[in-house]
């Protein structure tokens, strides 16, 4: 699996486009979520404001995007700030410069398993994690479903809920805090998750 994890504009236009594809496959014809599908591509208002993705592609399909998320600094605009709010419960907006947003995360499944993250997946997230670390970050904060928040506490990673879980359009949805730290790298390292 290939992975490049870099900002917008530093991503060729073709690659671009197969990612909005890919996240429209997921979102709107297998999800079903109410999502803006243009020209068969999933944009919203966040991708206007140049932000670090994260793409995936197989070695031998290297034509394809196999997954994808976004990541932005809480900051500036992000979807649990502006978008999805009443997940915080009442509680604070998360905005640090060491707090970055996950959002728009989507896979090809090519080895599914039930009640588990696929390899893809956990090859994703392990980058992601040390992608964070790398610069500095102390935790990513996320929307998520609440079937995804049971697997990334199955893995054993260091989460915490934000605020209730309350559903949100087809979906049960939960925002997330996830710590950068000793406990998350140990539960990503360990030998039964090694691809």
């Amino acid at each position: 699996m290939n992975i490049a994890i870099d900002k917008r504009n530093n991503f060729d236009s073709a690659r671009l486009e197969k990612m909005h594809v890919l996240r429209a496959q997921i979102f709107r014809d297998k999800k079903a979520w109410d999502v803006s599908v243009i020209a068969g591509m999933e944009i919203d208002g966040y991708d206007a404001l140049n932000p670090y993705y994260m793409i995936l592609q197989d070695k031998d399909r290297a034509d394809d995007v196999a997954g994808c998320w976004r990541l932005l600094p809480t900051t500036g605009p992000n979807m649990l700030a502006d978008t999805f709010p009443e997940l915080l419960g009442g509680a604070p907006v998360p905005r640090a410069e060491d707090t970055w947003e996950l959002s728009r995360f989507a896979i090809c499944q090519r080895n599914g398993r039930p009640f588990a993250f696929s390899e893809q997946s956990l090859v994703a997230i392990r980058a992601v994690i040390h992608f964070g670390v790398e610069r500095g970050l102390k935790r990513f904060v996320t929307v998520t479903t609440v079937g995804v928040e049971k697997l990334l506490i199955r893995l054993g990673l260091d989460i915490r809920r934000l605020g209730p879980a309350q559903t949100i359009g087809v979906e049960r949805a939960v925002a997330l805090s996830i710590a950068l730290n000793g406990k998350t790298l140990a539960a990503l390292a360990d030998s039964t998750l090694s691809n």
